[in-house]
Parts: C-alpha cells; structure tokens; sequence
C-alpha cells in the first residue's frame, strides 16, 4: 500500500478508536451505568458491570492505529529525519506495549478476579482497575500515552509542503509535551486524576488527538503533502 494512503487508513483507524473510546463511549457508559466515584474496594465492585470494558476494547483501534500510522510516518520522514523517526518507533513500541498491557488487564484480568468471588480477588483487582486513581493502570495508562507524545513529536516532520500538513506537525509536536507534562502531573498528584482539573484535561486531549487525527487524514490523502 502506498504510505500516503497507509498513512491515512491507519489515522482513520485510530480516529475511529479515539472517537469511541474516550469522552463519547465514557458519556454513554456514564449515564446507562453510573458508578460512584472511588471510595474503596467494595462500593467500587458492587457497582461494576461488565459492559464498563468497552472504551477498551474500542480502544485497542486507537492504538492499532496509532501504530501503523507511526510505521508509515517513519517511510515518508525526510532522510535526514531518518534517526527522529526511528526513536519515534521505538516511544510507539513502549506505548504499544503498556496501553495494550493495560487494556487486557481492564477487559480480562478485572473482570476475572471480581468473577472469582473472592476477596482476595476484589482487593487485587481494585489495584490494577482505572476506577481507582492510584492504580497500577492509571500508571501504565498515563506514560504510556506520554510515550505516545515522545513519538508523534519525533515523526512531526513527515508532514509538511500544505497548510493542513504543516498544521498537523504543529499538532503532532503539541501533543509530546502535553502528553509527558500529563504524566509528570500524576506521579506528582494522584488526585487529579479524577478531579475537574483532570476532567478538564481529559477531555481537551481527547480533543486535540481527534483535530490531529482529522488533519492527518485530509493531509496523507493529498499526493502534494511532503516531508518537512
């Protein structure tokens, strides 16, 4: 497949995640099964429901994407840009590796151990679930998608020659210090996680990642979008 239109699909893919993984598919969840917010391991387990993996399982699109999208950018990069876009492989296999490792700790390892029946089991489960802010996924989730940032700022340059195409490496190369400042911010306060700063933030990512993605497929389907 030619880059340019691999490069596309993969953003499209990756939109398409984006889309119903985050603030759309959590709103829907939301408001069919409300859940407290987090208090302890019991009241979080009586609430929950199996249909809560979704934004996971649509998530796995968004990270699929994402990397097939990372893999095309480093054939269009410029020569010279060669190196970036190589270590920009290598922040995508890091955030391939820990988003999909948490994804299939909230989609099967959680619902097993709550399943189980025992308490032993609810407590274990209620360090890795992303209901709790201090969780083993809130961490994997968190630099994992700073990874991700590292890697759209290091394959910037394979957008360039339109206005669209120059727009989208500008927000490529945003959404690396937001991503790793994001990161930073959790380990420093767990708290906001889930507070309405947090929200906030969350919500202003997510739309960053879908006008960075929604540029990128305009960008790659024009023949005329060459490297910086």
């Amino acid at each position: 497949m030619d880059a340019h239109r691999g490069a596309a699909v993969s953003a499209g893919v990756a939109l398409i995640g984006a889309v119903t993984s985050g603030p759309l598919g959590v709103a829907v969840l939301a408001v069919a099964y409300p859940q407290p917010a987090w208090t302890n391991a019991a009241t979080w387990a009586g609430a929950y429901r199996d249909i809560q993996i979704l934004p996971y399982v649509f998530g796995y699109l968004l990270v699929s994407g994402f990397l097939f999208l990372l893999a095309y950018l480093h054939r269009l990069a410029p020569e010279d840009r060669k190196g970036r876009s190589t270590v920009a492989l290598a922040f995508a296999a890091i955030f391939g590796a820990m988003i999909f490792t948490n994804y299939a700790l909230q989609t099967t390892a959680v619902p097993w151990l709550l399943k189980g029946g025992q308490q032993d089991g609810m407590a274990f489960a209620a360090q890795l679930t992303m209901a709790n802010p201090r969780s083993l996924g809130w961490a994997l989730e968190m630099w994992g998608y700073a990874a991700l940032g590292a890697a759209t700022w290091l394959a910037a340059p394979a957008f360039g020659g339109t206005k669209l195409a120059r727009l989208t490496g500008a927000l490529f190369v945003a959404n690396g210090p937001l991503s790793i400042a994001a990161a930073i911010g959790a380990v420093l306060w767990p708290q906001w996680l889930t507070s309405d700063a947090g929200l906030v933030l969350y919500l202003l990512w997510n739309l960053l990642v879908v006008v960075m993605l929604l540029t990128a497929v305009g960008a790659l389907r024009r023949p005329t979008v060459q490297p910086n």
